[in-house]
């Protein structure tokens, strides 16, 4: 298990990612055991006996999906026939995030008002949202940004790779987004967590003590989109990557498709496309809700 580990690590999985993946190898690990198997004499019948049973549990199809690959990723690991190979469950139904205007864009963005009081969430959440917003990052990236990679005099922010689908990329910050990234990297950056010992190291991370740990980020990011939804009640936010997506498909129609796909740090120009689908879903749905078809 340590040396699957290492292989996610170089593969560039996040720590949450492969956390979720060890578990669920763990838990077929300890139902193999159980049923008295073997990953060798695990057979395709015994799959779907698996899968009924996570059924009878309430697993959704969703999370068994996720098993699923998890157990497809460990069968190519372990180098074994692999008996997950393209096994999922259908009618996953996914609720459709439509892609924001820039006018709604910068309507999210003017409207903040950072409702906390306590805390060193407040000094950066304003920062997170203008980088989600403006230059299309993801939570990953926010997570490894450290402060190295901002640089303020030519307006430029680097944004490494680090992901199995992403490359290295640098992108120009907006005019607005230099003296308050100035001011909280000068006045609020490595505010001590109440939690931290009396001498904690220095850290690189752009955003710190909150991407220290991933999980500071994680609640961070909840408080986030809970705060924006609040104050944008006529926008349709589902979620944060909305964000990010809207960007890309505002580059797209700016730029064209490769250099959205540079900007958004995709390495498959497909990843780039589907952006263009979801665009057109939302001039399909105006049609079918205002002029539908008799």
């Amino acid at each position: 298990m340590k040396k699957f580990k290492e292989k996610l690590i170089k593969k560039g999985y996040t720590d949450k990612t492969i956390k979720d993946f060890l578990m669920r190898v763990t838990l077929f690990d300890h139902w193999l055991e159980t049923n008295s198997l073997t990953y060798n004499t695990f057979t395709y019948h015994r799959l779907l006996t698996y899968i009924g049973e996570l059924q009878e549990q309430g697993k959704s199809k969703n999370s068994i999906n996720t098993t699923l690959r998890t157990l497809e990723y460990y069968y190519n690991y372990l180098k074994l026939p692999n008996v997950a190979l393209n096994v999922r469950q259908r009618g996953v139904q996914i609720e459709q995030a439509l892609l924001l205007t820039e006018e709604e864009l910068s309507s999210i963005y003017s409207n903040y008002q950072e409702p906390l009081t306590k805390g060193y969430f407040r000094y950066s959440n304003k920062l997170l949202l203008s980088l989600l917003i403006y230059q299309a990052i993801d939570k990953p990236e926010l997570y490894r940004l450290e402060l190295k990679d901002i640089n303020l005099e030519k307006g430029t922010i680097y944004i490494a790779a680090g992901s199995r689908r992403k490359n290295s990329r640098i992108v120009h910050l907006e005019a607005h987004q230099i003296i308050p990234l100035h001011e909280y990297i000068s006045k609020y950056r490595t505010i001590n967590h109440p939690l931290q010992t009396e001498n904690p190291k220095e850290s690189s991370k752009l955003f710190s003590p909150n991407c220290d740990k991933e999980h500071r980020l994680n609640d961070q990011l909840k408080i986030l989109i809970t705060t924006m939804k609040s104050q944008n009640p006529e926008i349709n936010i589902l979620r944060l990557s909305q964000l990010r997506q809207s960007r890309i498909g505002i580059w797209i129609k700016q730029y064209g498709l490769r250099k959205a796909q540079y900007l958004s740090g995709y390495k498959a120009i497909n990843a780039v496309e589907r952006y263009k689908g979801m665009d057109m879903q939302d001039l399909t749905l105006q049609i079918e809700k205002y002029h539908p078809l008799q």
